[in-house]
C-alpha cells in the first residue's frame, strides 16, 4: 500500500500550523495510535505577498501563489492537498483546474459538515472578501442551510482583529475577544443557529463553549476530511 502523504498550501502560519496539529491529534484516534501518522508535507510562501495581491483584488497572483505551492507538494509525494484558508477559496474553481494532485475544497466539506448537524441558518465569520462575496452561500444553499453575514460593523470587527492580532500573534485582547462574541450574539439574534468560524485563525479564540451555539471550526472540518480520504 503507498504511504499516506497529505500537502497542506499553507496560507497564514496561524491556520496553517493549526491545520497541521488537528490532523496530528486526529491520526492517534485513526491510525491505531503507537504514534503513527500520515506523512505531512507542508509548502508555506510568505504572507505578505498573498495579503498584498488580496489588498489589491489580485485574485490571480493569489492563485498562481497557490498553484505553486500544489506544484511542490505534489512533486515531495502528496496524494491529496488541502488549503486551510477560507478567504483563498475565492478562486477555487481556477485553482481547481490548475491543480497538479487532488485537492479538498475546505467550502464542500464544511457545507456538508453543517448539514450533518443540521444546521439550518449559519452566522459565517471571516475576512471581508468571505463575508462580503457570500463565499459561503451557494455551498450551503446546496445542503438547504442558510447563509448569514454580520452587518458592516460586524465585518470590521472582525477583519481588524484577524489582521491586526491573529494572523500575527494567533492570539486577541480581552477587548477584541468581546466584540467578537458580541458579533456572535448578533448572529444568534438574528436567528442564526450555528456559526461557522470561517477564517482558520478564528478557532483559536472561538468556540461553542464561548459562541454558545453550534461552531464548525472550518480548520477541523477540512483536517479530517484529508485524514479519511488517505486512509480510507
Amino acid at each position: 500500500m503507498k504511504p499516506a502523504v497529505i500537502g497542506i498550501a499553507g496560507v497564514t502560519v496561524p491556520g496553517a500550523l493549526d491545520c497541521l496539529s488537528k490532523m496530528h491529534q486526529l491520526s492517534a484516534l485513526m491510525c491505531g495510535g503507537h504514534h503513527h501518522h500520515p506523512r505531512f508535507v507542508l509548502d508555506q510562501p510568505d504572507f505578505g505577498a498573498v495579503h498584498a495581491a488580496q489588498l489589491q483584488e489580485r485574485w490571480d497572483i493569489v492563485e498562481d501563489s497557490i498553484v505553486g505551492s500544489l506544484q511542490r507538494l505534489a512533486a515531495a509525494g502528496a496524494q491529496v492537498a488541502v488549503i486551510p484558508a477560507n478567504t483563498v477559496h475565492c478562486c477555487i474553481d481556477g485553482i481547481r483546474r490548475r491543480a497538479p494532485l487532488p485537492l479538498i475544497s475546505m467550502l464542500d466539506v464544511v457545507a456538508a459538515e453543517c448539514r450533518q448537524r443540521g444546521l439550518r441558518r449559519v452566522g459565517v465569520l471571516g475576512t471581508r472578501w468571505t463575508m462580503q462575496s457570500h463565499l459561503y452561500r451557494a455551498p450551503l444553499a446546496v445542503v438547504g442551510v442558510e447563509e448569514c453575514i454580520p452587518d458592516e460593523a460586524g465585518q470590521a470587527i472582525v477583519q481588524r482583529v484577524i489582521f491586526e492580532e491573529l494572523v500575527p500573534n494567533g492570539s486577541v485582547s480581552s477587548d477584541s475577544l468581546q466584540q467578537l462574541l458580541q458579533v456572535v450574539a448578533d448572529l444568534r439574534a438574528a436567528g442564526c443557529d450555528g456559526v461557522a468560524l470561517a477564517c482558520t485563525e478564528l478557532p483559536l479564540v472561538l468556540d461553542e463553549a464561548n459562541c454558545g451555539m453550534a461552531a464548525v471550526d472550518t480548520t477541523a472540518v477540512l483536517a479530517r476530511a484529508a485524514m479519511q480520504q488517505v486512509l480510507a
